[in-house]
């Protein structure tokens, strides 16, 4: 007997009802404790703060499904929240890597120094 059986008794309109008000719980988290997209969006690209926010409220939303998941023993809250997360992640992280005057993705200059170029070296011990 697996952990996601059917014995558990939940109906089908009762799983997507728990799924659903799980992936709500996931976007609301994301909204929480970081705000709306667009208003990440506005900010400078790599922002510390707003960097965190997206991770803290990864970490939230994750123990939110896992949480939901082993009460309802169901696998489609783990499918629709799973999604959700992904979602809700990737659509914040894009904002926070978006420069707010052209919409494109900011990257550093130092990402692309040739590998000899650096001011770090490479010492070799004798010995």
């Amino acid at each position: 007997m697996s952990f996601f059986s059917p014995i558990a008794g939940l109906r089908p309109a009762d799983s997507i009802t728990i799924s659903l008000a799980a992936a709500i719980g996931v976007a609301a988290i994301y909204a929480q404790k970081v705000g709306p997209v667009s208003d990440v969006h506005q900010t400078m690209p790599g922002d510390g703060s707003i960097n965190s926010g997206i991770k803290k409220a990864g970490w939230q939303a994750l123990l939110l499904v896992a949480a939901v998941t082993l009460l309802s023993r169901d696998l489609n809250v783990t499918i629709l929240g799973g999604g959700a997360i992904i979602y809700e992640h990737i659509a914040y992280l894009h904002a926070d890597m978006a420069s707010p005057a052209d919409g494109q993705i900011a990257v550093a200059p130092q990402s692309y120094q040739p590998a000899g170029s650096g001011s770090v070296g490479l010492a070799v011990a004798a010995g």
